[in-house]
């Protein structure tokens, strides 16, 4: 059964990389039938694909798949994210059905303004002058590769699918720490615009939740968590997560995020 939305966001797809899921991501929008989607970053990891030129048949297939529904009526909204910041080149402009901006202000139906980045706006702030970004980058894609490396044996072995890369992140406390900085400076940002809450991905973190007095809401990503946020007919939010071949929604309260 096709579940109707008013708005979907989904964020770092790392499409030309081993890591991106783009066949439960497909999946997932056959599952789903929305009148607005926003793209919000890192959809095409254009970074890694400058080390290696590869881009999967799966993955070009994701893509006509998200052109097919530009073209059948879907507003379809791209935000470019530091992985695929070339695109911020073509702001303004409309490809193939795609506009393509460099940020977005949603109003729910329920008249909520909701700010929609990709996230990586707030790094110098969040950052708070740390000289270990560079070095934790560096090991968040070793974490990924391995991560990815360790599920095709678990699937020969008919196993699971297990976040391992994410599981080590949150328990490092210095990527915890990384990780609150960054939604109270995303919640700080907002307000500071304007906004009733903010909308957003980038961390890898999926979460939904008032913080500050602001709605935070990350739609996480398609490389550990395979999640999106949703906006259903009556304005509300929710987050949603595609999980054993199945849609999935995922529990969450106003003081809680989602534990990966």
């Amino acid at each position: 059964m096709t579940c109707s939305l008013r708005t979907l966001w989904l964020s770092d797809i790392h499409l030309g990389t081993p890591a991106c899921r783009s066949t439960d991501l497909a999946r997932f929008l056959l599952n789903v039938r929305a009148e607005r989607i926003y793209l919000t970053g890192d959809i095409i990891d254009l970074e890694r694909l400058k080390q290696k030129p590869v881009f999967p048949e799966h993955h070009w297939q994701l893509v006509s798949q998200i052109l097919q529904l530009a073209r059948s009526g879907t507003e379809v909204i791209y935000i470019p994210g530091n992985h695929d910041f070339q695109v911020r080149e073509l702001a303004g402009q409309t490809i193939c059905g795609v506009r393509i901006a460099l940020e977005a202000m949603h109003v729910t139906a329920t008249n909520e303004r909701l700010l929609t980045v990709h996230g990586d706006c707030l790094d110098s702030q969040t950052r708070a002058g740390t000289s270990l970004e560079q070095f934790g980058a560096t090991a968040y894609r070793w974490l990924v590769d391995a991560d990815v490396k360790i599920n095709q044996l678990r699937g020969k072995l008919g196993r699971d699918y297990a976040p391992i890369a994410s599981r080590i992140k949150l328990r490092l406390k210095a990527a915890n720490q990384y990780i609150e900085r960054f939604e109270r400076t995303a919640a700080r940002y907002a307000r500071g615009r304007g906004a009733d809450g903010i909308v957003c991905g980038h961390i890898h973190k999926p979460a939904l939740r008032i913080l500050d007095g602001v709605r935070y809401a990350n739609d996480g990503d398609w490389v550990e968590h395979r999640t999106a946020i949703a906006e259903n007919m009556n304005g509300k939010l929710q987050l949603l997560s595609w999980h054993a071949g199945s849609l999935h929604t995922l529990e969450t309260n106003n003081e809680q995020t989602l534990a990966a």
